[in-house]
Parts: C-alpha cells; structure tokens; sequence
C-alpha cells in the first residue's frame, strides 16, 4: 500500500512538474508609426531578461516561452522614441501593439525632396522619412542599399554585394530587379533616369560617405509628379555645403568577411566667399 501511495505521489508531483514547466506564453504584435504604417527593424526587449524580437517586413514580431509574471516591454526604433509598455503573462498568449512616434528633432527638419517649396516635416502633407548620418551609423550598414531599410515602407535587397541591389516600396509591384519604381538622387538630381536596367543600378553610383549630411525619402505623393519614374518614392542623398570647419578621418573593417574602408572629410573657409571642401574613401 505504501509503494502504491509512494508511486502515486511521484506520478502528481511529475504531472505539476511538467505544467509547470509548460506554464509559458507568447507575446506578439505589431509595430507601426502614427500614420498606420508598419516599421520594420523595431527592437524589443523583457526588461530584466534575454528575451526580445525584431519586427519583420509587416511590422510583426512574436516573444517565444515567456514565463509567467509581470514584465515590462521596450520598443526602440532608429528615429523613433522609446516606447515603454507593461504586460502580465499568465498562462496564455498575449498581443502587445505599439505606435512609434518620431522624435520632435526629426519633426523639426526641413524637407526639400519632391516638394515645390521646402517645408518644415511637421507640416508636410506626403510620407517623409529623414535620416541622418548618425542615425546611419547605428544601423551599421554593408552597402548603400542597406542604409533604406531602416525606412518605413522600403524594402531593399543587397543579395548582389555593393550595388545592384533590388529596392522596392510596399504596395508596388517588385520589379525584375534594380529600382523600376523608386528613383535614387543625390542632391536632387536623379542618379539614373532608369533604374532598372541590367547591371547598372542606381545604386552601383551611389555611395555612403562622409560627405552625405541627410537621407530623405517619400513614399506615393507628390514624388510621380515631381520627377520620372517614381511613383514608388524617392531617396534623395543630400550632400554636405561645406559651410562648418573641421573634418574627420577613419577606417571600417568587415568583422566575418573581407571589407576595408578608409574615409576621410574636410571643410575649410579660406574667405569669406571661398569653400574648401575635400571627401572621399579609399576601399
């Protein structure tokens, strides 16, 4: 009798063992900015643990084997501010949304693509993302092309190394490569009039360096009336004037693969009319 109680009592305490163990959920969701527009790249965090997700090509992300309890949920996004949330999990799934605000600094930026009059972003009626160097450097991209995927709505693919790489815009039909639908400029001033010929992607003329002070891009609106071949967006590369004395110099390494980079900028006024401005790289 006593090994049968014994057995019994060994069974129940396995059984609450196992729901126990089993006792975890999942927290998912979706993340987009004030406009409704899904963000790609939004990284979330348990505060206090090691458990966190990245949000995919829909504004997705899922939070796998939670355990029971109270947690407190971090989003972050390159321009964005923090957004901070609590959840309690308890035995079931559960669904977490966040709406990314842009910073005020951002807000503040005056906006010279695809309009006919520069305007503060705040007050602009199309679509504008603005990223600056700084924010570039967070992202640490490979290539030019990487750089557009911390842009809402861009979706880019650097499968072919540095350049012809595919660049699309949600809710556009995704070309046979290259930018059919989006056109790249520097300045203003389109790289290609065509992006999507063969071999020769806007892209391949384009690169990041010190010299570029801003990135920006504006999805649908005004962007097919404002230039060829861009009923997608635009991405306009914005150079520096020349205007701020100083300069820098440094080197990128490729961690796990074979990529060198020295970079070098300076500005100098020799006059009060007279700009001199030198920039470059060396790969």
């Amino acid at each position: 009798m006593n090994i049968k109680k014994t057995t019994w009592g060994i069974i129940v305490t396995l059984l609450f063992a196992a729901v126990t163990v089993t006792a975890q959920s999942t927290i998912s969701g979706t993340a987009k900015d004030i406009q409704g527009e899904t963000l790609l790249g939004v990284n979330l965090v348990l505060q206090g643990t090691n458990k966190g997700a990245v949000t995919d090509l829909d504004g997705k992300y899922s939070i796998a084997n939670v355990p029971n309890g109270d947690y407190t949920i971090v989003a972050t996004s390159l321009g964005y501010d923090k957004v901070i949330k609590t959840v309690s999990v308890s035995g079931s799934n559960v669904v977490v949304d966040f709406v990314m605000k842009e910073n005020a600094e951002s807000l503040e930026a005056v906006v010279v693509t695809g309009v006919t009059n520069p305007k503060a972003k705040i007050e602009s009626s199309v679509s504008v993302t603005t990223l600056k160097t700084e924010t570039v450097a967070q992202s640490a991209p490979r290539t030019t092309a990487e750089i557009f995927r911390t842009i809402p709505g861009i979706r880019s693919e650097s499968s072919g190394g540095e350049g012809n790489s595919n660049i699309s815009v949600r809710g556009v039909p995704i070309s046979s490569g290259g930018s059919k639908y989006v056109q790249l400029q520097e300045d203003g001033l389109p790289v290609l009039l065509y992006g999507d010929m063969s071999f020769a992607t806007a892209d391949i003329f384009t690169r990041f360096d010190a010299n570029v002070a801003r990135i920006e891009a504006i999805r649908g609106g005004s962007a097919s009336t404002q230039t060829s071949n861009a009923p997608g967006g635009i991405i306009n590369i914005i150079s520096k004037t020349g205007k701020s004395e100083g300069g820098i110099i440094g080197t990128t390494f490729g961690a796990n693969y074979d990529s060198f980079r020295l970079i070098f900028h300076t500005e100098l006024r020799l006059r009060i009319i007279y700009i001199f401005m030198l920039v470059g790289f060396i790969e």
